[in-house]
Order: C-alpha cells, then structure tokens, then sequence
C-alpha cells in the first residue's frame, strides 16, 4: 500500500475514524493490527519475518534486563541476528559477486548462482535500525519495553513502517500510554502535512521524474547542458519524494495523536556538508552518529582517529542505502567531503584572517551555494548504477567530453522535446507553495508572541483548496512508488 494510492487514501481515513471510537486500551491493538494489514497488502510472508525480528528482538530485551551476568552476549545475539536478517535481504547477492571479484583474482572456483529469488523486504533497513537502536541502549541501561504488543507496534507503526522517520522507543512507547485528545488545530496540522505532502511527491516529484529517467537513460547522447539540467532536477526530485514521505508520514501520525521525527530541515540553505546532514534525513544522520560515529571513538581519540571514524561512518551510510558498489562510493564520497570540511573549520579556528572570511555573509552565500552543487554531483553517483557511467557524466558536465554530432556542449536539447505543462508552469508552483507555507508556518506554535491575522483561517483553506485542485489536475497517469522504498 502506497501513501500515494486511492487505496492509503481509503484506508487512513476508516483507521483513524475507528482509533478515535475505540476505548483506549483497544487503541494499540487495533494500530497493531492496522500496521500489518497495511505491511502485508505488499507481500503478506514478509509480516512473519517483520513479527520474527519483533519477537527475537523483544526477547532479547528482557533477558539482558534478567541476566545481567550475561546481557553482553544476549545483546551480540539480537544484533548478529538483525544483522543475519538485513544481510540476507539486502545483501546476499552484492556480497557473493564481492567474493567471487576476489577470488577469481586467485583463480579459485566461483560461488555458485542463488538458486531462488531474494525480494527486499520493504522499510528493512529502516525497522532493523530500531531494533539495533532498542537493544543498543537497553544494553547501555535504558529500561526494556514489557508489553509485548506495545513493543510490536514500536517497528511496525504504519505512518514510519516502510521508510522512515528512524523512531527512537524512548520518545514512541510514552505515546501509547496517552489518553490525550487531538485538538482540532492538530488535526487540521496532520492534515496539511499530508496534502503538502501529496503535493510535493505527485505534482513535483513525479513530474520531475520522466525528464531525469529520460536524461540518465542516455547520457552518451546528451551534451552537458542537458546533463547539468537532469543534475538539478533529480536533486529536487529526492527531496520532494522523500520530504514528501516524510510529511506524510508525519501527518498520518499526527491525527492519531503521535509525533514522530522531523526529518528535513530546510537542507538546501545548508552552509556546509557536515551542516546539510544535521538538516537532511536527520533521523539517519543522528542514527549513524549515536550507534556508529561514537561507537568507533567518535572525536576523542585524536584527530587522525576522528576523521577516520567520520570516512568509515558514511561508508556505512552508503551501504545502508544499497547494496551496490556506486552506494559505497557515494557514501566514501560523503566521507572524504566531511573531513575536508572538519579540516577546514580546524584551520578557520587557527587562523583569525580566515575565520573573518568564514563569518563573512559572501562566504555564507557561496559555502551554501557550493555545498547545494557538492550533493547534487554526488547524487550521479546514487542514482545511476554504473560508475563508468556516472565517470561519463561527470568529464560532459565539465565540457571534457565531445558533444554529440552535430551539437554544442552548453547547447540544451532535450526540453526541446518535453511539451510537458508542469515544466512550463513548474517556477510558479514552486513558489506558489512555498510561499504559501512560509505565511502559514509563520504564525505556528507561537500564538503568543505572533498572534495569527484575522484573514488566516480564509488564506489556509484558500490555499489548501488550491493545493487539492493542482494535485487533481497535475497527477501524472502513472505514480511511481517512493525512491527511499527501495532501501
């Protein structure tokens, strides 16, 4: 089931009308059950092995609480196995082509072909971090979660279940013990969440989409130009599908009383790339920090330590992202750029000329304007699956390789050939919207300091009635699922 399915639809609306008619100690069962049922329209076997890793991961929990003697090796059981599980899924077939690369060196004979399919199981990666994340820090002394089915809507929560927001239990399991109501300000938030959502992921991201799968297809017939616009556009075309997600997980929650992580944070007006991931996928980023970053040493053991613990923490998150040898490049690539920069606030701090340049507004302006091209030439990387390729695109962007016969390298050809609507009218809507959101977030969550204009609640449902007829009008006839669902 999709966020952006009739079927999500149908389906939030009859979960939320029966949560709110429930007693409250039904609540949690019937989010439970909601959960699996919303899993399990995609595959229902894999609802056994999301309940396997719950059941083993819980078990783990409180066994580490009742044998302190030996919560060590109960705790490198549940994250082995986690482990074991995310591996198999998400890795098996990356890491057999890995050894037999390595052992044809040699001459050895090769592993054989999988003789069965492996399907991804969706949100894997997101949920086995919870679990990691849970037996982390009960190990560390937090508290085991006793109930069971409490514990089991902890992963499986639909709104976060398939991509995210990372959840944390210790922010999650105090909700269901709750009885608050949602106010009808709240509710109205939830819901905008949603169509800002829906909006940015149909009307913008999916609107993107066929001009930058056009643009990747063939490269070797674009110039640079064209190459440099497909740039741009994938690089808005991830942050409306995932911020979209995002806002629509958020707001599924949020009018059924819950509050999950904000995962984005205005990441392009980033001054830094160290600065862009604490403002994008910040529960992943914060993840990797706590349960990876930190683990290695973290910033105490010296400098040369530190920049290491930083490069192999964003091999890591490459990995997450895939199993692929481009997301490991993507991910060194992330790391190399994090301790230039960590090298550069070293020097800054040393030397006074330098760090008046650094304060400087014109430097400000430029580190967010390099940082916003540093993310998007290294989304070629991410999105294309050959580094050969991504090699390719990278020498056309530069002028470095010959144009096509016939063309000039700066010479734009293929929104010659795209009549599509949305791109001709795609500045307004981008404005429009942000626009809009900017007057409307204004004036929220501080009533006391800035109380709203009379002629708000008129502007909001101008605005979201305009937000319903775009989307409407503007839907593409096929939407594609969300690009985070594949990791």
């Amino acid at each position: 089931m999709l966020f952006n399915s009739v079927t999500y639809l149908i389906f939030l609306p009859i979960v939320v009308i029966l949560y709110w008619l429930m007693p409250f100690k039904l609540r949690v069962p019937l989010l439970l059950v909601a959960s699996y049922v919303f899993y399990m329209t995609w595959k229902p076997v894999y609802g056994v092995l999301i309940l396997a890793m719950t059941a083993m991961s819980y078990a783990c929990g409180l066994l580490m609480e009742r044998f302190k003697a030996q919560r060590k090796g109960i705790f490198w059981t549940g994250i082995v196995l986690n482990l074991v599980a995310l591996g198999f899924f998400k890795y098996a077939y990356f890491a057999r082509d890995c050894v037999n690369q390595l052992i044809s060196v040699v001459g050895m004979k090769q592993l054989p072909a999988i003789s069965f399919e492996i399907v991804l199981p969706l949100g894997i990666s997101f949920f086995a971090f919870e679990f990691i994340h849970y037996l982390a820090d009960v190990y560390t002394g937090s508290k085991p979660v006793k109930s069971f089915l409490e514990f089991a809507l902890f992963p499986s929560f639909f709104p976060t279940q398939i991509a995210g927001p990372i959840k944390r239990f210790q922010d999650f399991i105090p909700q269901l013990h709750s009885a608050r109501k949602v106010s009808l300000t709240e509710f109205s938030e939830g819901v905008e969440l949603i169509l800002f959502g829906l909006f940015k992921k149909v009307v913008l991201a999916d609107n993107i989409a066929p001009l930058v799968n056009r643009c990747y297809a063939h490269p070797e017939i674009l110039t640079g130009m064209d190459l440099w616009l497909a740039i741009y556009a994938f690089t808005f075309e991830i942050y409306f599908d995932f911020s979209g997600y995002t806002d629509i997980a958020r707001g599924s929650a949020q009018i059924l009383g819950f509050k999950v992580p904000e995962n984005f944070n205005l990441p392009f007006l980033a001054s830094s790339i160290s600065d862009f991931w604490r403002r994008w996928h910040i529960s992943l980023s914060s993840w990797l920090r706590d349960y990876v970053f930190f683990p290695l040493g973290g910033s105490r053991k010296g400098e040369l330590r530190t920049c290491v613990n930083l490069f192999a923490t964003f091999v890591v998150c490459g990995l997450w992202h895939g199993a692929a040898l481009h997301y490991v490049v993507f991910g060194a690539l992330h790391g190399a750029m994090m301790t230039i920069h960590r090298l550069w606030q070293k020097c800054t701090a040393y030397s006074s000329i330098l760090a008046r340049i650094a304060r400087s507004k014109l430097f400000h302006y430029l580190a967010v304007a390099t940082t916003f091209h540093c993310f998007g030439l290294s989304l070629v990387i991410f999105r294309l699956d050959s580094l050969q390729t991504a090699w390719l695109v990278y020498r056309k962007i530069f002028f470095l390789e010959a144009a096509p016969a016939g063309l000039m390298s700066w010479q734009p050809t293929i929104m010659n050939t795209d009549g599509s609507i949305v791109f001709q009218i795609f500045p307004f809507l981008l404005a429009g919207f942000f626009g809009a959101q900017l007057i409307v977030s204004r004036f929220r969550g501080t009533p006391g300091i800035m109380p709203a204009p009379r002629w708000l609640p008129g502007f909001k449902a101008i605005y979201l009635t305009a937000l319903v007829v775009v989307l409407l009008l503007l839907t593409p006839d096929m939407t594609p699922q969300f690009i985070y669902f594949q990791f």
